[in-house]
């Protein structure tokens, strides 16, 4: 089986920014938020071997434009796969409290 190559978007990047704040502020630990931001890349690695692994939205705009997302914990991660370039594109963390369809549609 072809391996996937993973990548994370800028705008991921600052969602997982964003998610270890928001532990360190909650915990005031330190390793606990990199510890659950390196749980959260580590799901993303899943997608190395396993790229359609994820559910499919239910919104009609982010299924049309590809989208997928894997749930982890309380967190949904979403990324789009390029079946030519064999390669899964990270777009974004939400958690699974947030409107992640508004936010998602304003991102496309």
């Amino acid at each position: 089986m072809k391996s996937w190559r993973v990548i994370m978007t800028d705008t991921a990047k600052n969602d997982l920014r964003e998610i270890a704040l928001g532990i360190l502020e909650v915990s005031g630990d330190a390793d606990t938020a990199v510890s659950f931001v390196t749980e959260l890349r580590e799901q993303c690695d899943i997608l190395e071997t396993l790229p359609e692994s994820g559910a499919v939205p239910k919104d009609y705009v982010l299924r049309a434009l590809g989208y997928r997302f894997l749930v982890y914990k309380h967190y949904l991660i979403f990324y789009v796969t390029d079946t030519d370039g064999h390669q899964v594109s990270i777009h974004a963390f939400f958690h699974e409290k947030q409107d992640y369809f508004r936010y998602m549609r304003r991102r496309i």
